[in-house]
């Protein structure tokens, strides 16, 4: 709502001129195009129609109700505007006017304008400090002037007159009169003829009277006893009516008590004008909406929402923009100049924190969208915790799917004291989520621990002693294979036959026994140490296997779960492999008389890394296969 403006009662008529300022600004601060309807633009309750200036700038308007009727002092009035504001149109916009006495001197309130000040004091200039230094300088004048006069009147007047003597026509001459020849309707000397001659003195002062004067008053003495002259041409006539025509008008004489006045107004009217700003020269800076003056901003908030009378003055806001930011598209114009165009960090944050949480569905064909679904399902992991009591084989989790699931996958722990730590998952059971590995952990997690489940199949190494030899025999009937001439030893061989020794044995053969070319051993060798060698990746994985006194180990295989790279140590127990950016889970397999050690996480993230296993002897005789090529 608009702040509460001031009309003055106009005290010469009965009628009242209204005017309203109103000042539109748009929401950059600047004010922008505005209309008025003067067709339906009215002061509550009145009928008369407005008449608009809208040349006192872009933007502001001047609307004034002429010659409004029986308006009393306190009044208020509620002024219903309607129009355009940039072309969108506005009605019943509700500006508050409080109607004031167009008192002078008593409130520090004038409706007179710069000019009309000047007017009113005489001034020609517009520069009305240094007009009113002037008047106070021709104040100063005038009072010399007025102490000059009643000096005059108070001390040299009086003296004058008391130095008179009273004129007595009944006993006093007159001398030095002119006589004349002749005389023409001789004036009659007898008493009766003298007393009818007489002017009448009796409102003239005594001497006695003047005396006691303090001031002589010019507007209402009367001087007496004028010193006459030996001839007079054209004789002043000295009766009541001649004396009162030929006294000089001095009502209009300011008295000193009336200049103290003058004064005390002059004095309050340049404290009110020294307080004046004029940022264009002659024209005084002034707020057009609060119209000066009115009650104060808590007295105005009440009014208004008191009863209805919130509602009657809310502005119709139907024809105002619609725009609805969430749904309602806007369409900029071609705009080549890019430079220096940059996001906030705010909404670089609220970008990232949308694409994060966005929902990824399949998509379209063709589509980035599409990309990253079928890269997320062929690399799909499961995130779980471990709940419950567990232990280091087996615990409960929060996972939901089917019993199966997650059979023979890789479980790699991602927080608490076991993190990074992994092992192949035995058996998966949808009740409780209950997990058992293939082999125990280093210790039992806790409940809340974090980990995932990584989609890469493992065989329990019993399934692969069990898959060999229980491998049909009539398989392996080709001359020249390893498995028929395992079979012919077999088959050759006197007495019991052993085949968990025989297995063993084939298994713990070492290498350095099979150095003859052309060897069976010696082929099977190069096939295994060549086989994924290397790779081709950005990033380079370096991986030393040592024993319990930092001693280089030979003969350890290194295996990138999920691919085909595989590489075993030399004499510096180092092997290295090129990768891409990821998470790979890298096994050895040890050099006889050494345990196999758990299983490493190589996160690679744009740059190389290294790894290290170290490896502790064996406790007991070989029973278990240590490596499968």
């Amino acid at each position: 709502m608009a702040g509460e403006q001031t009309a003055y009662l106009d005290s010469g008529s009965t009628g009242t001129d209204v005017v309203i300022a109103i000042n539109c600004i748009d929401s950059t601060g600047s004010h922008t195009a505005l209309t008025i309807d003067t067709t339906t633009t009215r002061l509550h309750g009145y009928s008369v129609v407005p008449a608009v200036d809208l040349t006192v700038g872009t933007g502001i308007a001047k609307i004034t109700f002429a010659n409004v009727q029986s308006l009393t002092e306190g009044q208020r009035l509620i002024c219903k505007v309607n129009g355009t504001a940039n072309a969108t149109a506005f009605s019943e916009y509700a500006i508050p006017v409080i109607v004031r006495a167009d008192e002078r001197g008593t409130d520090s309130v004038t409706s007179l304008d710069a000019a009309g000040v000047r007017t009113a004091v005489g001034l020609a200039s517009a520069n009305l400090d240094t007009q009113l230094n002037n008047i106070n300088t021709q104040v100063g004048t005038i009072d010399g002037i007025v102490d000059d006069i009643l000096v005059d009147t108070g001390t040299d007047i009086p003296a004058s007159i008391a130095a008179l003597n009273d004129f007595d026509p009944t006993t006093d001459t007159v001398a030095n009169v002119t006589t004349v020849a002749s005389v023409t309707n001789a004036v009659t000397t007898d008493t009766a003829s003298r007393d009818a001659s007489k002017a009448d003195v009796s409102a003239l002062a005594t001497a006695a009277s003047i005396a006691a004067l303090n001031d002589f008053d010019p507007t209402s003495d009367t001087v007496a006893n004028v010193t006459t002259v030996g001839s007079v041409t054209n004789p002043v006539a000295t009766d009541a009516a001649s004396r009162t025509a030929s006294q000089a008008d001095v009502s209009l004489l300011a008295t000193t008590s009336d200049l103290s006045v003058v004064d005390s107004n002059v004095d309050a009217i340049k404290a009110k004008t020294d307080q004046l700003a004029f940022t264009v020269a002659n024209q005084v800076d002034a707020n057009a909406l609060t119209g000066g003056g009115g009650d104060d901003a808590a007295t105005i908030y009440s009014y208004f929402t008191s009863g209805s009378n919130e509602d009657a003055f809310k502005a119709d806001v139907t024809g105002l923009s619609t725009f609805d930011p969430a749904t309602d598209q806007v369409i900029v114009g071609t705009n080549t100049d890019k430079t220096d165009y940059a996001l906030s960090s705010a909404a670089n944050d609220a970008i990232g924190a949308a694409f994060l949480a966005y929902t990824l569905t399949k998509g379209s064909p063709g589509t980035i969208e599409r990309a990253f679904w079928q890269s997320l399902k062929a690399t799909q992991l499961a995130d779980g915790e471990v709940s419950g009591t567990p232990t280091a084989s087996a615990f409960d989790t929060n996972l939901t799917a089917v019993t199966g699931a997650y059979d023979h996958l890789l479980l790699l722990f991602t927080s608490g004291s076991l993190a990074g730590e992994a092992r192949p998952i035995a058996t998966y059971n949808s009740t409780n989520g209950r997990i058992t590995l293939q082999e125990p952990l280093t210790a039992a997690p806790s409940s809340s621990d974090e980990f995932i489940v990584v989609p890469d199949h493992s065989h329990p190494v019993s399934e692969i002693v069990e898959g060999i030899f229980n491998e049909p025999q009539a398989g392996y009937t080709t001359a020249g294979t390893f498995g028929y001439y395992l079979d012919s030893q077999v088959s050759a061989a006197g007495g019991a036959v052993d085949t968990g020794a025989i297995a063993d044995a084939v298994w713990d053969e070492s290498r350095a026994g099979h150095t003859t070319s052309g060897t069976f051993g010696y082929y099977l060798d190069a096939q295994v140490s060549t086989a994924g060698s290397g790779g081709s990746g950005l990033y380079q994985v370096s991986v030393l296997v040592q024993d319990a006194s930092n001693a280089a180990l030979q003969g350890a295989r290194i295996n990138v779960d999920g691919t085909v790279l595989t590489l075993t140590t030399d004499s510096s127990g180092i092997v290295t492999f090129n990768l891409d950016s990821g998470v790979y889970l890298l096994t050895c397999s040890p050099p006889a008389g050494y345990d196999t050690p758990t299983s490493l996480v190589a996160t690679v993230t744009n740059a190389d890394i290294s790894k290290e296993f170290t490896l502790t002897p064996t406790s007991s005789a070989p029973c278990d296969v240590p490596w499968v090529g």
